[in-house]
């Protein structure tokens, strides 16, 4: 177990056979020496079992330099131990690594060379930078659960070109690849991140090699994680990635609309800048090469280089049109351009050179970029430009996620969640900053603009203005003409009073209320009694008069809920909601009669009117709208017939 644990190399023998014959020496003198520490084995004329005395000797001494021997290679590099109840681990601490210039070394040789293994412990971190070498890592392992175990070994870092996992036991050795320029379909693992599978029986001891080369930022960080332990952490990851791209699809699909629109050249710049950075975000998370480029190969490397540095141009080209710099700041505005011209040159180049200078000149303009924006944001708010703190604020987020991710490229600073994710994050609030900042700029923009024209064009426009005037009088004038047409067509024009059309269209809601209710509708109909003889005697003022002044006492008794309306002459309606018993309205009657004949004034004297009443009712179903104003007709008549002055209720 402890030539498998720590390797064979450890113990100075390179092939099996050797192995085995050390391994049973080693046995066979512990076996020795355990029983003769425990003086089960007697010592006779300087014999031990039967052995000469120089014999034990050297025994001790190839144990004790084997057991140094395995001593330091536990301190090299300690052994992994899993029992299957840790979550995630780290493996830094466990790894060792090994740099391959050339890039020619094999497994078979690597197994003979792990004496050449330094300690991951003795740095920061795993992330080597840009560098063309490749690296070996080299991990032991052994499982003390109790039962079968699976494992995966997640590298955190998703733009490795290529990663291959070897792993050396009993049975063999077990090869998977993975990395973002084999097509996905070929991974060993259907992941964003290079994963691969690891089976541990019980008391099982593995050595894993691990062999990565790429050509981007070679960022070795890895977990190692319980099956079950991943796929909830994997699925959490996936959920913040979607959150962010959603976002990103809702800004630069809103700013596409508002293009449309408006047809500003701010915002299309803006969209387009959007989505070749949404690329480059794409495949530095590996969301590129897992759904969009799966059998891309090595040509998507250079789609990283490609989306950042056109996001980069783009943003130059978008800062010259939000601030409006060749008007504002022409001097500013040629340097722009000239950077600009360069960050085109460059975004061309990221397709001709190779890959990993394309990915270093990725990182210097999208730095230097992001500085220069900065800049021309501080020199916009000194000048007073609308829209240039938030422009500010925006891309000094950006340039802080990208200098992050630069600095850690470079490896200049560790590794962690939040330096590998900087220029998401940093985007992120850019491009929201950004959206916010594009329409109050355009809004203030606008006021401005139209300011400044009015001023200059004052003079020459007063005519204009003038007559421009007089058309919105006329149009106001005709809009309030036909206010009082709409008012005038559902109101009488003597008593303003509800008419017969509003009547109508309030009894159709009003049914509609009282079957939902449960309640009773009361039509109250009143006609004046003694109204014509007025008319007569007095004339047609004083009979409208007296028509005015009843409409105003029928209104002032009505509740809030009610309808009072004339249906013409000297016929009116109370329409009444909410009632629970008929002799509720027939008492409600009554006091609108005592109401009706109280003396009118007409000059010097006063006239009276009396009211004949009829009142019908519907349950909001039956009857209808048209039999229950029937109704109520009959009722007002048989009230007539029968001497006037008084209430009937309608009964079939």
């Amino acid at each position: 177990m402890l030539l498998q644990a720590y390797g064979y190399e450890a113990l100075g023998v390179r092939d099996k056979f050797s192995v085995a014959v050390v391994f049973a020496c080693l046995s066979a003198r512990a076996s020795t020496l355990g029983a003769l520490a425990m003086g089960s084995l007697p010592v006779r004329c300087g014999r031990l079992t039967g052995r000469r005395p120089a014999g034990r000797v050297a025994g001790i001494l190839l144990l004790v330099c084997l057991l140094l021997t395995s001593a330091r290679a536990v301190a090299e590099q300690p052994v992994l131990i899993v029992d299957g109840a840790q979550s995630a681990i780290a493996l830094q601490p466990y790894i060792s690594y090994l740099r391959d210039p050339t890039g020619s070394l094999q497994i078979e040789q690597v197994v003979q060379q792990t004496g050449q293994f330094r300690p991951a412990s003795e740095r920061r971190d795993l992330n080597f930078g840009y560098t063309h070498d490749h690296l070996w890592l080299s991990l032991d392992l052994v499982s003390t659960a109790d039962q079968l175990s699976d494992w995966l070994i997640e590298m955190r870092y998703a733009s490795l070109d290529r990663v291959s996992l070897y792993s050396v036991g009993a049975d063999g050795i077990k090869v998977q690849h993975s990395g973002d320029t084999l097509a996905y379909g070929e991974r060993s693992i259907g992941h964003r991140n290079p994963v691969f599978a690891l089976r541990l029986a019980p008391g099982e001891q593995r050595r894993l090699f691990i062999r990565a080369h790429s050509a981007g930022s070679l960022t070795l960080d890895s977990r190692l994680w319980p099956a079950a332990g991943f796929q909830q952490y994997s699925q959490k990851g996936y959920v913040l990635l979607a959150l962010y791209f959603g976002a990103l699809l809702a800004l630069g699909s809103y700013n596409l609309l508002l293009f449309a629109v408006l047809r500003e050249r701010s915002f299309i710049l803006y969209v387009c800048f959007v989505a070749s950075f949404g690329v480059g975000v794409l495949a530095i998370n590996g969301l590129g090469a897992q759904y969009l480029w799966p059998n891309l190969g090595t040509l998507g490397n250079r789609l990283l280089p490609l989306g950042i540095s056109l996001a980069a141009t783009l943003g130059v080209l978008f800062a010259q049109a939000f601030l409006c710099t060749a008007r504002r700041t022409p001097r500013l505005d040629r340097y722009l351009r000239v950077w600009a011209g360069l960050a085109a040159l460059a975004t061309l180049a990221t397709l001709l050179i190779e890959v990993q200078l394309a990915l270093q000149l990725m990182s210097i303009v999208g730095l230097v970029s992001a500085v220069v924006l900065l800049l021309t944001g501080v020199i916009c708010v000194a000048r007073r430009v609308p829209g240039a703190r938030i422009f500010v604020l925006a891309w000094l987020a950006l340039l802080i996620g990208g200098s992050l991710l630069a600095l850690r490229n470079f490896a200049l600073i560790p590794s962690s969640f939040i330096t590998i994710n900087a220029m998401q994050i940093g985007s992120a609030m850019e491009m929201l900053l950004l959206s916010l900042g594009l329409a109050a700029r355009f809004n203030k923009l606008k006021r401005l603009q139209e300011e400044a024209q009015k001023q200059a064009l004052a003079a020459a426009l007063q005519q204009e203005k003038v007559l421009e005037q007089r058309v919105a009088e006329r149009t106001e004038a005709l809009a309030e003409a036909n206010a009082r047409l709409a008012a005038q067509a559902m109101q009488d024009p003597l008593t303003g009073l509800a008419n017969r059309t509003a009547l109508a269209s309030h009894m159709q809601q009003a049914m509609l209320r009282t079957r939902r209710r449960g309640e009773l509708l009361a039509l109250v109909l009143i006609d004046l009694d003694g109204f014509k003889d007025i008319n007569d005697e007095w004339g047609h003022a004083a009979g409208d008069r007296v028509l005015i002044e009843i409409a105003g006492r029928l209104q002032a008794f009505a509740r809030g809920s009610d309808l009072v309306a004339r249906l013409g002459g000297d016929e009116f309606i109370l329409l009444s909601e909410g009632i629970h018993n008929r002799q509720e309205v027939l008492v409600l009657a009554e006091r609108l009669l005592q109401a009706i004949s109280l003396p009118v004034a007409l000059k010097d004297e006063s006239v009276s009117v009396g009211a004949s009443i009829g009142i019908s009712f519907s349950d909001g179903i039956a009857p209808d709208s048209e039999t229950l104003l029937r109704q109520a007709d009959q009722a007002m008549y048989q009230r007539k017939r029968s001497g006037k002055q008084g209430v009937v209720l309608y009964a079939s």
